[in-house]
């Protein structure tokens, strides 16, 4: 049974997708749908402060089974679309990324949202989530690429009036987190390859010691059975 989101956690990104990609439609049936990609796996994202990412697929998979998802507008608590755990809000995953399709309520907000993208007015979506596992890379020309493989908990997807302006805060701090991390583990390794480096020369000079004593007592048995001088 997927978890009440009591709060949102400190360490909460906000990622949006850009204009071209989102595919954001209202359908014209009787009872419209909000339908299009919050997001999009392989693609790079713009600068978000130091450093680019991509999503790789499969990121959503577990995090679809747990979290319990709003679809939001702005990100806005207060302007409910729908959500996973009412059937209102349904996602799921394809070769391309993650789709998402609303049915949105028969309320100011609602209706508003839905003359907005029909009108072309909000063309962007959005999503929030925590990162579970990710990977960083360092590049010789100073960029800095993060790939995200697993997301942790996805918090919410929805339409926002300002696609082209991303939260990056968060994302700095977890580069920053992330860069501490990588150093850390590079120390590490080096400490160990030294330590065993050190090991070796303790063996060697063990195995040393050893054809020493070796050389030592099969001299005194050479010495012992020389035959006597005349």
């Amino acid at each position: 049974m997927a978890k009440e989101n009591k709060q949102i956690p400190e360490n909460c990104e906000r990622r949006v997708i850009a204009f071209e990609d989102t595919e954001l439609r209202v359908s014209d049936d009787d009872k419209p749908k909000i339908t299009g990609y919050a997001a999009k796996f392989g693609k790079w994202s713009l600068d978000l402060g130091g450093f680019k990412e991509k999503i790789r697929a499969g990121a959503f998979d577990e995090a679809l089974e747990k979290s319990d998802v709003r679809a939001l507008k702005n990100h806005d608590p207060n302007l409910l679309l729908g959500r996973t755990t009412s059937g209102t809000l349904r996602l799921k995953t394809n070769s391309v990324g993650l789709q998402s399709e609303i049915d949105p309520p028969d309320t100011s907000t609602g209706r508003d949202t839905i003359e907005e993208i029909r009108r072309k007015d909000i063309t962007g979506m959005s999503f929030s989530f925590t990162t579970a596992e990710d990977d960083w890379k360092y590049l010789e020309d100073g960029s800095v690429e993060r790939t995200i493989i697993k997301v942790g908990e996805l918090f919410d997807v929805g339409p926002v009036t300002y696609p082209a302006y991303p939260d990056t805060t968060t994302a700095v701090r977890s580069m920053g987190v992330n860069r501490l991390k990588a150093e850390k583990k590079v120390q590490e390794e080096k400490a160990q390859v030294e330590e065993k480096t050190e090991e070796e020369k303790q063996e060697e000079r063990e195995r040393q010691r050893g054809y020493d004593k070796k050389y030592r007592k099969a001299a005194r048995i050479i010495n012992r059975n020389k035959p006597a001088e005349v």
